[in-house]
């Protein structure tokens, strides 16, 4: 096995992880899209909440009740999402470690091509100056005087 053949194995594990990665970053900001709608509904209902209207004791308190069942729920909600903002920054963080981690390795097969394509090249100039050098040694020997 080759060193090219290697790191094309590990390139191609290096790109699957990154493929991965950015999977759970698009679940990640689908599931924060998902509570920031959420958030927004809680706070529309906030809003639409008129508070306690005078009437007897029981509507009053049952209307209080519902006014901090319904903070309750949008302080939840918010809460919620900022755990679902975090996740994502933290999926993104693993998708530009895991991005890195691929361009490293990109760059080393670059740089084995590179040191390959050098060494073949080498080779080539070698066998040429050979032949060349094959070439000059035939010619003092045929050519006139040559034979002793």
């Amino acid at each position: 096995m080759t060193i090219r053949t290697k790191l094309a194995a590990v390139l191609r594990a290096r790109r699957a992880q990154e493929d991965i990665a950015k999977s759970a970053v698009t679940m990640a900001n689908a599931r924060l899209t998902e509570a920031g709608s959420y958030v927004e509904s809680r706070a529309e209902s906030m809003r639409a909440w008129s508070g306690p209207r005078d009437g007897d004791a029981t509507s009053y308190l049952a209307a209080v009740a519902a006014g901090r069942a319904l903070a309750s729920a949008l302080s939840e909600a918010r809460a919620h999402e900022r755990a679902m903002r975090s996740e994502s920054e933290v999926e993104a963080g693993r998708l530009r470690e895991a991005a890195q981690r691929r361009r490293g390795v990109e760059k080393l097969v670059e740089r084995v091509t590179e040191e390959e394509r050098l060494a073949n090249l080498a080779a080539e100039q070698r066998v040429a100056d050979e032949v060349a050098g094959q070439r000059r040694g035939d010619a003092r020997t045929d050519g006139p005087g040559g034979n002793l």
